[in-house]
């Protein structure tokens, strides 16, 4: 009897012990989403105005497909004042789009010199190279541009600059970049000692090839690499790599590193989505899973038509582009473009 009485105790306490575990957690938990939701209005909050975001007309069928995802367009800044959200070139160009269902995320560089309408909302068609559609029109023709240019709908905005990227980085201790040859370290150098005036930080040099940690701003220096072997395809890889190596770094980062971070890169960027919206979008990007990446377009030539416009990229046609661009992003067999994209593609 006196032995079934302590076991009887044992576990009670073994209980307690259980719930009072849990309650911990819980507790942890809450005032970790509380304080990163005491962090969110440090975000510049602009709302796209819809009156001047363009959109195709595109089948029922597509638009039940764009329900299951949500595409997020990242837009990198060249600004030569820091902070500043409402023009300037896209020398970055990324669509995130996330699969509600598998939580998988697909990037997709969109080539920054790609010759495309760049138009804003009512306006006059104007083929140009596409990062000038921010410059224009700030973010609203800039997901003007990919929506009429892509067959698309864009959910949402992110812009940056590289100041940002640069701080992020440091903050978490750098990330480890392959630097492949002596040429690629040769133009990395080239960037250090500008990029280092321009964003702050470190004008320390890469000294040798192969694996390593990068700082800041020689990240940020790597990513606008441009005249190797290439060109700017190259160069939209080397940002994805960046992004990704990054990405990693903050799923591991300690409480202390991501206080830091959000403290420093929020105030940095700009995007319409509402802390609401932020907040229950992060538990998916902590599952964080990379399906496909790539650069568009697939199919491409270049061409320098002037030295007014210079050298461009050229999709090899326009449509049969957006057919692969639907089929990586949302899994659609045969995809029919819509005739805002087939006229795109005749005057292409």
């Amino acid at each position: 009897m006196a032995r079934t009485k302590k076991n009887s105790k044992r576990q009670r306490r073994k209980r307690k012990l259980i719930l009072f575990i849990i309650e911990i957690i819980i507790l942890i938990l809450v005032a970790g989403a509380l304080f990163v939701y005491s962090k969110l209005d440090l975000i510049k909050s602009k709302k796209l105005d819809n009156t001047k975001v363009g959109k195709n007309e595109v089948s029922e069928e597509t638009q039940k497909t764009f329900e299951g995802y949500t595409t997020i367009a990242c837009f990198g800044l060249d600004n030569r004042e820091q902070g500043v959200y409402e023009s300037g070139n896209s020398d970055v160009i990324m669509l995130m789009n996330i699969n509600n269902d598998t939580h998988e995320v697909s990037l997709m560089s969109v080539y920054r010199d790609t010759y495309l309408n760049v138009a804003g909302e009512g306006q006059e068609e104007k083929f140009q190279k596409a990062n000038a559609a921010y410059a224009y029109g700030g973010p609203e023709q800039a997901v003007t541009m990919l929506n009429r240019n892509l067959d698309i709908d864009i959910d949402n905005y992110v812009a940056f600059d590289f100041k940002a990227v640069a701080q992020a980085i440091d903050i978490l201790g750098g990330v480890d970049i392959d630097v492949e040859s002596e040429e690629e370290r040769k133009y990395l150098n080239d960037y250090v000692s500008y990029t280092s005036q321009y964003v702050g930080g470190s004008d320390e040099e890469v000294e040798h090839t192969g694996l390593q940690t990068l700082n800041g701003v020689q990240a940020v220096s790597y990513a606008r690499i441009r005249y190797t072997a290439g060109g700017d395809f190259k160069r939209a890889e080397r940002q994805r790599r960046v992004l990704n190596e990054l990405i990693k770094k903050a799923k591991d980062a300690s409480l202390k590193e991501l206080d830091e971070l959000v403290s420093t890169i929020f105030p940095e960027i700009s995007t319409d989505l509402t802390q609401q919206e932020i907040f229950s979008m992060m538990p998916v990007m902590l599952k964080y899973d990379m399906a496909n990446s790539g650069g568009f377009p697939y199919d491409k030539t270049t061409d320098t038509p002037s030295k007014k416009i210079g050298s461009i990229v050229i999709p090899c046609d326009l449509e049969s582009n957006v057919i692969q661009l639907h089929k990586q992003l949302f899994g659609t067999e045969d995809y029919q473009p819509s005739e805002t994209v087939q006229s795109y593609n005749d005057t292409i």
